[in-house]
């Protein structure tokens, strides 16, 4: 029995010391927490890693900052509402070292496209026991965020290095690729996602049309940046194929529709009406929507991952009093704005002038109206707030006798127009969060027409141009045009009307090269005497925002490229 035991013992000791022989048997595959090797074995670990990447994209317009949405402010559009030259209203603080330039460098490349990177690494694999039509799904929605992150990447730094596999060792010898380059790699990507797609995915997720309309942009971009026209043609394929419902059941909505539409309003009301903004909710023409909303997946649980849109776009109302001097309260859906985001006399006059009686400057979509909130106020409690100007040239409050008072309104911070896209229910039911649970619309087909118009006027067909803008001015029963009225500065402005607070401004003029321009036309009027202003410390180079300094440190084996203009 001995030796029976003995030779047992043996065996197993010869058969470990062959199999520590073996490489395999040397790999580390760490069990008792997530990591690519114990996680990426199946399409439900594959979907983690895709889900992460969405809670990434929806993150992009709250990672700068609580009091700052760079996307918009210091653009033609907005100002920072304040009286301090933070938020672009000073230009000559965007510098290599300012935390917005570093913020969203470090998002892009190191959450975006090393999540997309890692699922593209082994998703082919016939290792991989999947079924084709989830293996696609999976490989196109990596495909599209990496594609979208590098759109971002261009049209905020202009050229970046390409970083197309996943890097497992230290690198210090990155060098820029071109613009055009970084587009073009873009573009391949969303080439790639448009076929893997499918047509039809659940409410958050990216369908194939979205791929498409991102095509769109991308290709306007690259026949700019080319100069070469046959780009323009591709971008009109790309928009028609989300027109013409190749790529999937969606449209621009033209009558009222769901719960919203038994209150008043109109249907561009309804379409950023709460509960309503996804497809299986009836609204067609959002392709992609972040998702906010409580308990849903994915959804909002807290401020720090909430829709911050009111925070960002509402005035800080709850700063104006009464004329018995009792301040307003944060309520319901108007929750409580700071002023971030105070738009500029363009957005709130300039734009409407064409056709004042159009429906996106109706008041279900425009609030410029406001009342006195506290009951404890009874003489003016839900009464409107009336203003007017004093000799001095400022606004004041008036009283009921039509006197006025010594409360100043401060136009910049405090009251100005309040877009209602951004109404919706207050996370945790805290008004004072300025957050809410609303889903935010992302994508939809009413800028898909507005790319096509583009690229039809940029290849010289201004007729087709004004056809397509038309259908978006039709749906807001607004005046239509002629094509002798096409101008790239009346598709920005048409842009302005139709897609204020869902588009990111800034990536829309510096892909167009127009920031520079725009903001000096629009955003010129300092808010204090001698204060600064974004039009007037802007200057030609910063058509692109600069590389972060900490990158270019920290590239010690290849010299890495500043924009021109930064020291």
């Amino acid at each position: 029995m001995k030796n029976i035991f003995n030779r047992s013992l043996l065996i197993l000791s010869l058969l470990f010391i062959g199999s520590a022989c073996s490489e395999s048997y040397l790999d580390e595959v760490p069990l008792d927490r997530f990591s690519p090797e114990n996680l990426l074995t199946s399409a439900a670990g594959y979907d983690a890693v895709v889900v992460s990447l969405y809670e990434g994209a929806r993150r992009e317009h709250i990672i700068a900052s609580n009091n700052f949405e760079y996307m918009t402010v210091g653009t033609d559009q907005t100002q920072w509402g304040r009286n301090d030259a933070r938020g672009n209203k000073d230009y000559r603080l965007l510098n290599s070292s300012l935390d917005a330039t570093i913020i969203y460098w470090d998002w892009a490349f190191k959450e975006m496209i090393v999540k997309a990177n890692l699922i593209l690494e082994n998703i082919d694999s016939p290792a991989l026991e999947i079924s084709e039509a989830e293996r696609n799904n999976i490989k196109g929605q990596a495909l599209f965020f990496r594609g979208y992150t590098y759109n971002f990447l261009a049209n905020i730094y202009g050229g970046v290095p390409l970083v197309k596999e996943r890097i497992t060792v230290p690198k210090f010898d990155f060098v820029r690729d071109s613009r055009a380059d970084v587009l073009a790699f873009a573009a391949g990507d969303l080439e790639m996602a448009s076929q893997l797609l499918p047509t039809q995915v659940p409410d958050g997720r990216i369908p194939r049309a979205a791929a498409f309309h991102l095509l769109s942009e991308v290709y306007i971009s690259l026949g700019m940046e080319k100069k070469d026209p046959s780009f323009y043609d591709k971008s009109i394929a790309a928009a028609t194929k989300v027109i013409s419902k190749e790529a999937g059941d969606y449209q621009i909505m033209t009558a009222r529709f769901g719960p919203a539409a038994s209150r008043p309003g109109d249907v561009f009301s309804d379409i950023f009406a709460e509960g309503q903004i996804n497809w299986s909710q009836g609204n067609k023409e959002v392709m992609w929507a972040w998702q906010f909303e409580n308990f849903t997946i994915g959804g909002s649980f807290s401020a720090s991952s909430a829709n911050n849109s009111i925070r960002y776009w509402g005035p800080e109302y709850d700063r104006t009093q009464s004329p018995n001097g009792r301040l307003n309260l944060p309520s319901d859906s108007l929750g409580r704005g700071i002023g971030v985001n105070s738009p500029t006399n363009y957005l709130k006059y300039d734009i409407w002038k064409i056709d004042p009686n159009d429906m996106r400057n109706s008041q279900y979509n425009i609030q410029r109206v406001f009342y006195y909130n506290n009951p404890a106020d009874p003489e003016y409690f839900r009464k409107p707030i009336i203003a007017r100007k004093a000799a001095n040239g400022k606004l004041y409050t008036v009283r009921n006798d039509g006197t006025l008072t010594n409360f100043e309104l401060d136009t910049l911070r405090m009251y100005y127009p309040y877009y209602r896209k951004v109404e919706g229910t207050p996370v945790g039911n805290n008004v004072l969060s300025g957050n809410s649970v609303k889903d935010f619309s992302r994508m939809r087909v009413a800028e898909t027409y507005l790319y096509r118009a583009e690229a039809y006027l940029r290849k010289g067909d201004l007729a087709k141009a004004a056809d397509d803008i038309n259908v978006v001015r039709s749906r807001a029963k607004a005046k239509l045009i002629t094509s002798a009225e096409v101008t790239e500065d009346f598709i920005l402005d048409e842009r302005s009307r139709e897609l204020v607070v869902e588009e990111p401004r800034l990536r829309t003029l510096i892909r167009m090269g127009r920031l520079v321009d725009r903001v000096k036309k629009y955003n010129s009027l300092p808010s204090v005497p001698n204060g600064p202003s974004s039009g007037g410390t802007i200057q030609d180079f910063n058509r692109f925002w600069p590389i972060p300094q900490k990158v270019i440190d920290a590239n010690t084996g290849a010299k890495f490229e500043q924009n021109p203009g930064y020291l």
